[in-house]
């Protein structure tokens, strides 16, 4: 056999593999049982909760990744291997459903938040809203970072509604997650926080709170969206259709979402 045929043959065996590569992967993420799911940090005690009812009735395994939905997205943009996003807000799933990343037509609102002041600082308890925030024993006030934090956007939303965000802004303490503010609240690293009402509900056994006309601020829709690297799974598609069920949907509201 001559060196050229020899050379001939091995390039076309090569580009023979690459095509069977190519068209094996499909199949492979076809048949993949796992998911890995990116989501806003707000909704992390309820997505376990689900993850564990999905997981007994699907025979599949779910990994959780979660964080701000700002950090979420460009972990995304920059190709981190997850199948689904469920952000703390619609645009970032929109930017997404008009990428490459993002599979059109999957993306809908699985819950709407609601925003809230937390405190278990006992000085404030009698102080009515908004005047709280005007209170002399306030040093730290605690928001999500509005550049990566929907629900800190709110925040912001909220006290530049109130012509306050200028006069407090010395005040503000940002935080990566509307959860770390959470914290921070329960264990008086800060005087006042804007925390998500889920996060209230699900993990508050002190303090107080006040309630934000929704005037104030815009609804905190949050969307889902189903990502390029899961688009052949099925299980992923099923998720979906799990989040969007009528009995899903009546166990966020226990989690202190809306979902109308």
């Amino acid at each position: 056999m001559s060196t050229n045929i020899l050379k001939i043959r091995c390039k076309l065996f090569a580009i023979s593999i690459l095509f069977f590569l190519q068209m094996g992967t499909p199949l492979k993420i076809i048949s993949a049982s796992e998911l890995y799911i990116a989501v806003a940090s707000n909704f992390l005690t309820p997505i376990n909760i689900l993850k564990q009812e999905f997981e007994l009735e699907h025979k599949t395994k779910i990994f959780i990744s979660s964080g701000s939905s700002g950090s979420l997205y460009s972990q995304i943009i920059n190709g981190a291997p997850l199948d689904i996003f469920l952000s703390g807000d619609q645009d970032l799933p929109q930017k997404l459903e008009f990428s490459e990343k993002g599979i059109k037509g999957t993306r809908f609102t699985y819950a709407t938040g609601k925003l809230l002041i937390f405190s278990t600082n006992e000085n404030l308890f009698k102080k009515n809203f908004p005047q709280v925030l005007l209170s002399n024993h306030i040093k730290y006030i605690g928001i999500g970072n509005p550049e990566y934090v929907p629900y800190g956007n709110a925040a912001k939303q909220v006290l530049k509604s109130l012509n306050l965000f200028n006069e407090l802004s010395p005040k503000l303490i940002l935080s990566k997650n509307v959860n770390q503010v959470f914290v921070m609240s329960y264990f008086g690293n800060l005087d006042l926080g804007f925390v998500s009402k889920s996060d209230f509900l699900i993990k508050n056994q002190k303090g107080k709170i006040w309630d934000i006309p929704q005037k104030l601020y815009s609804p905190i829709k949050q969307d889902v969206i189903l990502l390029k690297n899961g688009k052949y799974k099925e299980k992923a598609r099923e998720f979906l259709r799990f989040l969007s069920s009528t009995n899903t949907r009546e166990k966020l509201k226990k989690f202190g979402y809306v979902t109308d």
